[in-house]
């Protein structure tokens, strides 16, 4: 009896094994390259551009504008000299998302214009509700002449009445020898021509309660006198509270000989103490 034998086919063998050994490589270069890609590439943001530059554009909001609804306006003049006028004006802003934005002031001729716009985002979701609003203009009326001017804050109008030119002389002219006089001159001596204008300048500060009275002998005569309130600081409307300003004074001389001018710094309901200011002036008019 013959016996068979399975014997393998040398050939058959030799090509398995090399297709074995292309498969490991093969898997073996996927698995490592996939690694060193990982590595290499950085995760791009979904708000940077191809090159990492942040598109600033998107972040911008939108506005939509508006002119705001002014209901009333009160015009109020301050007594001071020079005069100072302030608008007040009030309305309603349309919801709780609106807000005034600019103020614009021009004037042409004795026209004052006043523009009060509004803003307001523009994907905003607000309360549907009226918010009232009040805003306070001052108004540039220093070295305006005398007369009635008129107010237009957006279509809603008044007038005020300037009684006299909103004009400061200079006070301090200096022709023809010294002729203004500060607290610097307490207790000298002048010398006028008979029709000479002199000015006198004292600082003072009505908020406490303390003004000058000025007392002139009768070769002295008083054409008039006014408070000069004090600048406001940069950037505000309106001057500091308890700040002081200065009383100025023009006197003629009128009678030749030798004249007297006295200020006192007391409260007007308070009777002397001999320890106010004092401020004397000694003159002689020839």
């Amino acid at each position: 009896m013959k016996r068979m034998e399975n014997k393998k086919n040398p050939n058959f063998v030799k090509a398995a094994a090399a297709l074995l050994l292309v498969a490991a490589v093969i898997v073996s270069g996927c698995v490592d390259g996939g690694e060193e890609n990982n590595t290499d590439l950085e995760p791009i943001s979904p708000t940077t551009g191809g090159d990492n530059t942040v598109d600033e554009g998107d972040n911008v909001e939108e506005f939509i504008y508006g002119t705001a609804n002014v209901e009333n306006i009160e015009i109020m003049t301050l007594e001071s000299f020079p005069v100072q006028v302030r608008v007040s004006a009030s309305g309603n802003l349309p919801d709780g998302c609106t807000e005034i934005d600019e103020i614009q002031t021009e004037r042409t001729g004795n026209t004052f214009k006043i523009n009060i716009s509004t803003k307001r985002p523009a994907d905003a979701i607000c309360t549907q509700a009226l918010v009232p609003f009040t805003e306070t203009i001052p108004l540039e009326v220093r070295g305006l002449e005398a007369g009635i001017y008129n107010v237009d804050v957006n279509g809603v109008t008044g007038t005020f009445e300037l009684a006299i030119d909103n004009v400061i002389e200079e006070p301090f002219p200096e022709e023809g020898g010294k002729t203004s006089f500060t607290e610097a001159d307490n207790g000298t001596t002048a010398v006028f021509e008979n029709g000479t204008f002199f000015y006198l300048k004292l600082s003072e500060n009505p908020t406490t309660g303390y003004s000058w009275e000025l007392e002139l002998s009768e070769g002295l005569s008083l054409l008039n006198d006014e408070f000069i309130s004090p600048e406001p600081p940069e950037g505000a409307d309106e001057p500091l509270v308890g700040a002081g300003g200065a009383h100025i004074w023009k006197i003629e001389a009128v009678t030749e000989g030798n004249q007297h001018l006295k200020g006192i710094y007391k409260r007007p309901w308070e009777n002397e103490t001999g320890e106010e200011e004092i401020f004397v002036l000694d003159i002689e008019v020839v």
